[in-house]
Parts: structure tokens; C-alpha cells; sequence
């Protein structure tokens, strides 16, 4: 009897510690959450306070700080009283710009409504278009002011050149004239001077061979002054046609970089909504498309939004099939920024970020016991890898001219660069979307949260990647360092 009330006693204690135990960490938990609230709220209250006083750069500042605390709690929705602010804040943030352009500030904002596209409205969308169309406009002017710059100097060295040769060509009109006048008076006077021998004869013959040898002379000095004079216009002239063509060099140089100048003061990272078709600057071979380029139609472009929203569905119902929420989200978005950043051109990054939406479409196909098991066998796990190859029948709605893209997507994002993956390709056999597709993935599951374990953050995650090239691409992983 006694053993039975000492059991019972101590089977008491032992559910009263663990109840004080989980009450305490859930204590912790809502003091964390209530402490990033409270944080957030005092930046969104600077930044009404700077929105009023007219700082409208520092209420931006604030109101973005507020929104990347509210995205980083385990919710990662955006309050509304925040949501509504910062679309206001950005609205009459980008007036500002419009009217006193700032490159850094455009690019700034332009950037962060790619990171928080709820801010996105169509009064913010038409701004970002009108900017960047008067920003191209301006640059255009610019360029064309320059040419006229260009020409006006051009036209000025070949007067100036011009005005030079004819100095010269009149030096030696008038050393001819000199030379000949000098000649007449030289021959006058050797006339007379034989005459005159002639008549006194008391020359001798010496002094007739001096004479003549005093002529030879002159002459000779003569015609080395009229030498250096024809050497100096020559290298005048020399002179002045090398610079004409240093000047055309430079103008060809201007024209060549024309383009990419327009490409650079616009923005290197556009919105993911945005309407127009730029271009981003590559230097590596991450930016040798195999896509076609588009035609900027307004056909072409619906057809893209029309293939995101249809992906983004889809890659809703991967999420929930697979019990990963916001995967869909985080990978394409990592994705796009990933390609971006690798020098790809913002069409292909655009279509990157669609198939990455729907890489793992073959789970759909997948029974659902199986996705939700916790311990596989080997025959299990066999069969769970299928989805790479079962993909197809739920990507039917892709347009052709975008179908390798994602079905290389689908069937080979599980591949290593050492050819140790499902298919056995490695290295640059691996295609491009598939590479960033493994770092993508790898490195949102490592920085997400599980049910079973804590996430890892961002810079350990991405030292864990780093120190595995045998699985993951380098290029890949640098681009990630410098992204998060």
C-alpha cells in the first residue's frame, strides 16, 4: 500500500515539473514575439513621425524596417496598419524620385518591392514604369547631347587643323617667295660681279671659284630650310589625322556602350511585376540564354503573367501536399534572385522563377501515406524519388516555348555536380535551372522551420552548403553569399 502511494506521489511531482516547464517556454516564446512587435511598432511610429515632419527618405527607411520584422515572425504576413503606411510611404516616396531623380534610391526601392511584393499596387507599379521610361528618355538626351559634343570638337580640330596647314602653306609661299627674291638678287649680283671682272680683269681666278662656291652654299641652306619646312607640314598634317581618328575611336567606344549604359542607370534588379522587358547585365556564362528572346508585345508578356499565376497555384498545392508551407514562395523567389545575380537576362530569371514554383509537381502524384511517413524503407524511399520523372501530366498548361526549362527543372534538381544524383549528371551537364534549383532548395530547407527540428541560420546554412562542392555549384553558392 505504501509503494503504490509513493508511485502515486511521485508520478504527481513529475507532471507538475513538465507542465511548469512548457508553460515557461511558452512564456519565452510570446516574450520573443511580443518584443519584435513592440520593435516594429516603434519603427512604424518613426517613420509616421518622419512621413509628417516631410522626411519622406527616413519614413521609408523606418516603414521598410518595420515590414521585414513583421515578415521574419513565424506568421510572415504583413499587419495591415503596416501594409497600408508603407504603401503610402513608397507611393509618395517614388513622386519624390520622379521629380528629383536619385539612381541609388530608385534602385533601393525597386529592390525591396521586389522583396515585399505586397506593397505592389497599380499606382506604385505605373510610378516604378514612369521613372524608368523617363530615366531611358533622359539617358537618350544624354547620349545624343554627347554625339553633338563630339561632332562640335571634331568639327573644331579639323578647322583648327585647317587653319594650321593654311599658316604653313602661307610660311611657304612666302619662304618661296623670299627664296626666289633672294635668288633674282643673288643672280643680279653675280651678273654683276663678272661683269664687272670682265671689265676691270683684275678678278683672279680664285676669287671666281670663291664666288661660285658661296652660291653653291647658300643655295644649299636654302634648300635645307625648304626640306624642315616640307617635314614640319607633313608632320603637322600626320598629327592632325591621328587625332581625328582617336576622336572616332572614342565616339565608336561611346556607341558601343550606349546600351549597357541605359541598362545600368535604370536598375540591376527590376520588380517581379514589372511590364517592361529590360535586360540585366551579365559577364559570365550563367548569361548565354538557351531561351528565345522575347518579342515586347503585350501578348508576350501576358503570357508570362498568365504561366506565374497558373505556377503559383500549382506550387500552393505542392505546399500543402508536402506539408512545406511558403516553399513554393521562398525557393522561386531565391531562385529569381539567384539568376539575376548570375548575370542571367530578367526574361529567362522570369521563367526561372515560374518553374521553380512547380519543380516538385511529381509529389502530386505521389500517395499522399507515403509523403507523410516518417521512417522510409529503402524500396520507400525508391519509390518517393520517382516524382523527379512524374512531373509532366501536371505541367501540361506550359507553353511550349518554355517546356525545357521546366521539365529540366523537375528531373534534375536532385542531380550533384560529382554525378552522385538520381540521374547520374554532373557538372555543366546539370542544366542551369536545375543547379540553382539544388542550392535553393537545400538552403531553405536548412534556414526553414520543421516540425522536427529548429531551422539553421542563414550563415551557417550557407557554410554547410559551401563546404559540399561535390553536391552543390560554386558558382551557384557564391551568388547565394552575396545575396542573404
Amino acid at each position: 500500500m505504501l509503494r503504490n502511494k509513493c508511485f502515486v506521489w511521485c508520478f504527481a511531482l513529475s507532471v507538475l515539473f513538465v507542465g511548469v516547464f512548457y508553460s515557461q517556454e511558452g512564456q519565452r516564446g510570446a516574450s520573443s514575439s511580443d518584443a519584435v512587435a513592440r520593435l516594429a511598432e516603434s519603427y512604424l511610429e518613426r517613420a509616421e513621425e518622419s512621413f509628417d515632419d516631410g522626411n519622406l527618405a527616413e519614413a521609408y527607411k523606418q516603414v521598410t524596417l518595420a515590414m521585414k520584422l513583421t515578415k521574419s515572425t513565424d506568421s510572415e504576413i504583413i499587419p495591415n496598419n503596416v501594409l497600408i503606411f508603407a504603401r503610402t510611404v513608397y507611393r509618395n516616396r517614388l513622386n519624390q524620385i520622379q521629380n528629383h531623380y536619385d539612381a541609388d534610391a530608385f534602385i533601393d526601392i525597386k529592390e525591396n518591392l521586389a522583396s515585399y511584393p505586397e506593397v505592389g499596387t497599380p499606382e506604385i507599379t505605373k510610378l516604378v514604369k514612369q521613372i524608368e521610361t523617363r530615366v531611358v528618355a533622359d539617358e537618350k538626351a544624354a547620349d545624343k547631347q554627347n554625339q553633338q559634343e563630339f561632332y562640335d570638337r571634331l568639327e573644331q580640330t579639323n578647322k583648327s587643323s585647317k587653319e594650321t596647314i593654311d599658316k604653313i602653306a602661307e610660311s611657304i609661299e612666302s619662304s618661296n617667295e623670299a627664296t626666289k627674291a633672294m635668288t633674282e638678287q643673288m643672280t643680279e649680283n653675280m651678273s654683276k660681279a663678272v661683269s664687272e671682272m670682265q671689265r676691270s680683269g683684275e678678278r683672279t681666278n680664285k676669287q671666281l671659284s670663291m664666288i661660285v662656291l658661296l652660291i653653291v652654299g647658300i643655295m644649299v641652306v636654302i634648300l635645307i630650310v625648304v626640306m624642315l619646312i616640307i617635314v614640319i607640314v607633313r608632320a603637322a598634317a600626320k598629327h592632325s589625322q591621328i587625332q581625328q581618328q582617336q576622336y572616332a575611336e572614342a565616339f565608336k567606344l561611346l556607341a558601343q556602350n550606349q546600351s549597357q549604359t541605359n541598362q545600368l542607370m535604370i536598375g540591376g534588379i527590376a520588380g517581379l511585376y514589372s511590364d517592361d522587358g529590360l535586360k540585366l547585365a551579365g559577364s559570365s556564362t550563367w548569361s548565354q540564354s538557351a531561351l528565345p528572346e522575347p518579342e515586347e508585345t503585350p501578348e508576350e508578356k501576358e503570357e508570362l503573367r498568365e504561366l506565374a499565376a497558373k505556377c503559383e497555384d500549382l506550387g500552393a498545392k505542392i505546399d500543402q501536399v508536402t506539408a512545406r508551407k511558403n516553399n513554393s514562395k521562398n525557393v522561386s523567389e531565391l531562385v529569381f534572385k539567384l539568376a539575376t545575380r548570375l548575370g542571367c537576362r530578367q526574361y529567362e530569371a522570369m521563367v526561372y522563377f515560374c518553374a521553380s514554383m512547380v519543380y516538385d509537381a511529381g509529389f502530386l502524384s505521389v500517395d499522399e501515406n507515403l509523403l507523410s511517413a516518417e521512417d522510409l524503407t529503402d524500396e520507400q524511399r525508391k519509390e518517393l524519388n520517382k516524382h523527379i520523372d512524374m512531373a509532366e501530366d501536371h505541367l501540361q498548361f506550359v507553353p511550349k516555348r518554355y517546356w525545357q526549362v521546366f521539365d529540366d527543372a523537375a528531373r534534375f534538381h536532385h542531380e550533384n555536380m560529382d554525378g552522385s544524383g538520381l540521374h547520374g549528371k554532373k557538372g555543366d551537364e546539370i542544366p542551369k535551372i536545375a543547379r540553382i534549383i539544388r542550392v535553393a532548395d537545400s538552403f531553405n530547407a536548412l534556414s526553414s522551420r520543421r516540425a522536427y527540428r529548429g531551422g539553421t541560420d542563414k550563415d551557417s546554412a550557407v557554410e554547410k552548403l559551401e563546404s559540399q562542392p561535390n553536391i552543390y555549384d560554386k558558382d551557384v553558392i557564391t551568388a547565394l553569399k552575396d545575396i542573404v
